[in-house]
This record gives structure tokens, C-alpha cells and sequence, in this order.
């Protein structure tokens, strides 16, 4: 099962995989594959970091291109991607797959990956593994990205674009259920629907 998170940039997308991520691991699921939290500083967004669900490791992955280059990065918008970090980020994938983790979270699936660049090698991997797989796309690509692999069925299980933060879906990959789920922080019980 492919299970899509999706919304604008900038709203909330990794921070509410990190939830699920952690849901799922208190529920007994393993979890492993990659997350790319944002980097700030004084208040303003200069990149992300590729966080490694397995082992924890963090390296640097994209950086403001006004800021810093990576050598041998890719350029996505105003970003530059680190190619080092691309490729841990593929590894951390690659991994976790091999491990066959319950759940293979890759953040995110972007403009790059959809030229055939970045992410893609392990996007392709994990589509083609027999492993549950939760990818980050923006609602502007989330189209493209369904076009682009037609052969697979997306879930989406948070759409942002429609409910900022306060209302999740999860999904129960194993029994195939959704659950519908509110933040902890709102004291709200999960309520399973099928």
C-alpha cells in the first residue's frame, strides 16, 4: 500500500509524518526510511536535514542557493540539494526496505524526483517492494506523481491542504483500516472506520 501525505509547502507535512511516525512505532510498527525536517534560523526557513528513521543519523540535504552550494548539487527552485545528501537519503531508504520495516517513509517526493532525479532511485525501489510506503508529495504534484506511476494505488491519508494540522488520517497498512486520528495534543480518541 502507497499512503500519500500531502499539502503546501510550508504546511506541516514532515512534522505531521514525525507524528505518525511516532503513532506507529508505539503501536509496534517498525519504521524506518527517511525524513527531511526543516532548518531555521532566526525565524526563517534555510533548508532541511535528511533524518535517517533507522539509525537516527542526520545530515545536512538542501540549503537556501543564495546561502550555500552543495558541489555537485541539484537545483530545485530555490533550493540546492546536496548530491551527498541525496544519496544518504537513498541509503536510509534503501535500508529500511531491506529490513523490511513495516512502514518506509520517504520526505518528500518533489519537482527533482519527478524529472528522474533525487529521490527517484529509491521512490522506484520502494514502489516496487513489497513494503507499505508512506510518501510526502505537495498537492500541486500530487497529480503528476499519480500519472507518473498509474500502475499504483495512492491512499491519501493527510491532505493539509484541507485540514491545517488539527485532523489526521491514519491508516492501519496491516488491517487496511483507516483510522481517523486527532492530535494527542487535542485529547481526542481515535475512531476506526472501515
Amino acid at each position: 500500500m502507497t499512503l500519500l501525505v500531502v499539502g503546501a509547502p510550508r504546511s506541516g507535512k514532515t512534522s505531521w509524518c514525525r507524528e505518525y511516525v511516532g503513532w506507529r512505532r508505539k503501536s509496534g510498527s517498525s519504521v524506518g526510511g527517511v525524513l527531511c525536517p526543516a532548518i531555521e534560523e532566526q525565524g526563517r526557513r534555510v533548508g532541511s536535514n535528511a533524518l535517517d528513521l533507522l539509525t537516527g543519523r542526520e545530515v545536512p540535504f538542501a540549503r537556501l542557493s543564495r546561502l550555500r552550494r552543495f558541489k555537485g548539487g541539484e537545483v530545485a527552485g530555490d533550493y540546492t540539494i546536496s548530491r551527498s545528501g541525496i544519496l544518504f537519503a537513498c541509503g536510509a531508504i534503501r535500508r529500511a526496505i531491506e529490513s523490511t520495516c513495516d512502514l518506509v517513509v520517504i520526505d518528500e517526493v518533489g519537482p527533482l524526483e519527478l524529472r528522474d532525479k533525487g529521490l527517484m532511485p529509491a521512490v522506484k525501489l520502494a514502489l516496487a517492494s513489497p513494503v507499505d510506503v508512506l510518501m510526502v508529495v505537495r498537492s500541486s504534484l500530487k497529480g503528476a506523481l499519480q500519472r507518473r506511476f498509474s500502475q499504483y494505488e495512492f491512499v491519501v491519508i493527510a491532505d493539509l491542504t484541507q485540514s491545517p494540522s488539527n485532523v489526521c488520517e491514519l491508516a492501519d497498512c496491516k488491517g487496511r483500516e483507516v483510522v481517523t486520528y486527532q492530535s494527542p495534543t487535542e485529547g481526542c480518541p481515535a475512531k476506526k472506520t472501515k
